[in-house]
């Protein structure tokens, strides 16, 4: 999709200058309440189906289609069509992205045009390299937190960390959200928002490394949310799984399943996988099932 709006050269800075810092997240003041006009979310072009939960007998119940909730206010106009043939940037619909990031800077009292923004990084997210990590993606996890919004304390910030989070995105580095983290402080400040707002949103992508501590509410959210694909129907667990490998094109079959089956056995490991209680209580059983499975089947 070609930008309606030249692309600023702040946010035409090589990423590979940017600076590494990734300082964790700590507890900041109680951000001021910003409700999420419209949801502050896109629909998907496809439902989100969870995993059945488990049943008492031996009989499986039908598989069924799950989708998030969605305010009636998000479905008119912002439904994008099925992807046209090498067109994966049809997953979003620009111009109810840009009303939605208006809404999220509006009740920041700022006015900023996000088009310029918005274009630099639906271009970064619809590289058709990105298997996993990329519009559709980031369209599923706006659809979470249009469900969850209730349990953010500040769902503008967790929504602009879900559209950043994946800004860079490099499998052979291990640095890609302190990257992405950087990607969003310099296009938030060229939208001029204030630093204590900008370093909510950064540390809330940084918070989502492998290993970082979540150290807020709203962290262990955003966790939470890039996880919710480990509770999908197996069918759409596996494809999903599979999206995963093909982006690490640096590693071969046998040393990138070694790994991953090791990073499954960790997340099993731990008395709980979600890590707040609104998705423990609907996706932990599920996802436990989908890992576990993957591992007899790895």
């Amino acid at each position: 999709m070609a930008a309606a709006h030249p692309i600023p050269s702040f946010l035409q800075l090589p990423i590979e200058g940017l600076a590494d810092e990734e300082a964790e997240s700590e507890e900041q003041a109680r951000p001021r309440s910003a409700g999420l006009a419209r949801g502050g979310s896109l629909r998907l072009t496809h439902p989100v189906r969870l995993a059945p939960e488990p049943v008492a007998d031996d009989r499986q119940p039908a598989a069924r289609a799950v989708e998030p909730a969605m305010p009636a206010a998000t479905l008119a106009g912002s439904v994008a069509s099925a992807h046209p043939a090498g067109n994966p940037q049809a997953a979003i619909d620009r111009e109810a992205a840009i009303a939605v990031w208006r809404d999220w800077l509006q009740s920041w009292e700022m006015e900023s045009d996000p088009a310029p923004a918005i274009d630099v990084l639906v271009e970064r997210l619809g590289d058709t390299r990105r298997h996993f990590h990329n519009l559709d993606r980031v369209a599923a996890e706006l659809r979470w937190l249009d469900t969850w919004h209730g349990s953010a304390r500040d769902p503008v910030a967790v929504g602009l960390a879900i559209w950043f989070r994946y800004a860079v995105r490099d499998p052979a580095r291990c640095d890609n959200e302190a990257r992405s983290g950087e990607f969003a402080r310099i296009a938030l400040a060229g939208l001029g928002m204030d630093t204590q707002r900008i370093r909510r949103v950064r540390e809330l992508i940084v918070a989502t490394r492998e290993g970082a501590v979540a150290g807020t509410s709203d962290a262990r959210l955003l966790v939470d949310i890039g996880r919710a694909y480990l509770a999908e129907l197996p069918g759409d667990f596996d494809a999903h799984e599979e999206n995963l490998r093909a982006e690490s094109v640096h590693l071969v079959d046998a040393i990138y399943w070694r790994r991953r089956i090791a990073a499954i056995r960790a997340m099993l490991i731990k008395p709980r996988i979600y890590l707040s209680d609104v998705a423990r209580a609907r996706l932990e059983a599920a996802a436990r099932g989908n890992l576990s499975r993957r591992l007899e089947t790895r």
